[in-house]
């Protein structure tokens, strides 16, 4: 089987000067894929990405937030200066030019597999994505990379059921946000968001009350995990709510938002994972992948701010995707204290599944 692999250089011309999401992290990540031999395997294909077409973009961003994207662009280059959007989000001269290669080339990859010319993908890509919604640029984020994936899928490669699934330990609230009330077109979608809880951590939400409205009732699933939760609680939550409501909706494609600032030494947040979680917690989506999608699985780069522990968690991934589960860079594996689990399986599983249960047979 093939593997992809998106990357080009333009993401690195997103150049934000002193920042936690900087260039640095793809190049980071590509010197280790190189020094691995990874791109030298002829189960791996690079992916050359294309740039997003403006009506693309507006699958599910207002015309007007293009435009500031442009003009913020514009002034950057004017001015020799990078632009602060908000508190957290910077542009410079080519954020726009990058933003517009960085959905396409999720857009390429997701070709490439219906093509077959890939199996599964892995799009190393940036700025990130999945904390803008349809109005607003926030948490690093310029195009929302994730979603416009999916409308594509559904407008122009006719996929019907699509699951997302939101491993960043920040809360994807701006994918929530475009997809709150279902799909922007006829097609059906569920998403799936695993984050540290958001009283704790940015952007302050995700809560398991957050539901959907409309045709997205019930298809909105949020798993807010407490500071410090190890890789044994991201296992609770597939096995207990993602499994049995994937094999009711059976997606047909599986894209994830993938964060690795999970990791327990991430300076950004208070999560306790190892740099196998992610990969052990792709088995499982695999599954799922294989017996409904046919094993079409699209992963996308968000957060991660560890450049060295994000490296190494990326390569496992592409590892799982590519099936060579014996090449695994592991660490220590670390588990979530007693009082932590005992929350988990008595209070906040059974409370989900209580308010999910109107929408789900399977619960």
């Amino acid at each position: 089987m093939t593997t992809g692999i998106v990357y080009d250089d333009i993401y690195l011309q997103h150049r934000i000067g002193t920042h936690v999401e900087s260039h640095e992290r793809l190049i980071v990540i590509m010197d280790f894929l190189n020094e691995k031999k990874v791109l030298e395997d002829s189960d791996f294909k690079l992916i050359k990405p294309r740039k997003a077409t403006l009506e693309q973009i507006k699958y599910v961003h207002r015309e007007g937030l293009i435009k500031e994207i442009q003009s913020v662009c514009e002034l950057a280059e004017k001015t020799g200066r990078i632009q602060h959007i908000d508190m957290d989000t910077d542009a410079s001269p080519m954020t726009y030019e990058a933003s517009l290669y960085s959905v396409g080339g999720n857009l390429q990859a997701a070709d490439e597999i219906l093509n077959g010319n890939c199996k599964n993908a892995f799009a190393l890509v940036r700025p990130p994505g999945h904390h803008s919604n349809s109005h607003k640029f926030s948490g690093f984020c310029i195009f929302n990379n994730i979603a416009i994936t999916a409308e594509y899928l559904f407008r122009e490669k006719n996929i019907k059921r699509i699951a997302i699934i939101d491993w960043d330990c920040h809360h994807g609230n701006g994918t929530q946000d475009i997809f709150f009330n279902g799909s922007k077109s006829d097609g059906e979608l569920v998403m799936f968001n695993s984050h540290q809880d958001g009283r704790t951590l940015y952007p302050g939400s995700g809560f398991i009350g957050e539901i959907g409205t409309g045709k997205g009732k019930g298809k909105i699933i949020n798993y807010p995990m407490p500071p410090r939760a190890a890789d044994d609680v991201i296992s609770l939550y597939f096995d207990e709510i993602i499994a049995p409501i994937c094999n009711e909706f059976k997606p047909e494609f599986i894209l994830i938002s993938a964060g690795f600032d999970t990791h327990w030494t991430d300076e950004l947040t208070m999560m306790g994972w190892t740099y196998q979680a992610p990969a052990n917690y792709l088995k499982k989506i695999k599954t799922i992948a294989k017996e409904f999608a046919n094993d079409r699985i699209l992963i996308t780069l968000e957060g991660g701010y560890e450049v060295d522990k994000q490296a190494k968690a990326v390569y496992n991934c592409l590892q799982v995707l590519n099936d060579k589960y014996d090449q695994l860079i592991e660490e220590k594996p670390k588990k979530s204290d007693k009082e932590l689990l005992d929350y988990m399986n008595n209070k906040l599983i059974p409370k989900l599944k209580e308010i999910l249960s109107p929408y789900w047979k399977c619960f």
